[in-house]
């Protein structure tokens, strides 16, 4: 029973930790677009500033679902900053799109202000753009069998505890 128990809690603490996700969207006259962004679960220092890699996009650009990411996409790095001015920095968040079409969302630093240029057709606007932390979903199941496995551990660890018992108090 403790090599099933040892070996579950190291199945658990192996894997990954859960990765975040941020709503985002924009606009301007001819620009909409909104989705999710899921990140890496790690953190690192970026011009000062902490970010996470994007891994993932879903949503939808001027009617169109957003189908993939696309690194280095008029030089898009795809980082999400978590501090700082702005949630992309100058490189960017590149994405495709069903329809053809290829983004490039960016912060320019020297105007300051989000810009949007495009392929297919060429294209590029200033936007107004947000970003914020998508609300807490449904736990991993990784977080659920941590659970389960503590709430078990905490069961069986009462169940083999010895009955307390009672001494009498003398009065003196």
């Amino acid at each position: 029973m403790k090599k099933i128990l040892c070996l579950a809690l190291a199945a658990v603490c192996a894997s990954p930790a859960s990765a975040a996700q941020y709503i985002f969207d924009f606009s301007a006259s001819g620009q909409i677009g909104s989705g999710v962004l899921t990140t890496s679960d790690m953190t690192f220092d970026s011009r000062g500033y902490t970010a996470q890699t994007i891994t993932g996009i879903s949503g939808t650009y001027n009617g169109s679902a957003i189908t993939n990411l696309i690194n280095g996409l008029f030089g898009s790095n795809n980082l999400y900053y978590v501090t700082g001015p702005s949630f992309v920095d100058g490189s960017g968040l590149g994405f495709g799109t069903d329809a053809g079409n290829k983004v490039n969302l960016f912060f320019q630093d020297s105007i300051p202000s989000y810009r949007v240029n495009t392929l297919n057709p060429f294209g590029s606007t200033f936007v107004s753009a947000r970003s914020s932390l998508a609300a807490g979903g449904v736990p991993e199941p990784e977080t659920w069998a941590l659970m389960l496995l503590g709430i078990g551990a905490a069961g069986w660890s009462l169940r083999r505890r010895q009955p307390l018992t009672l001494q009498p108090i003398y009065a003196m």
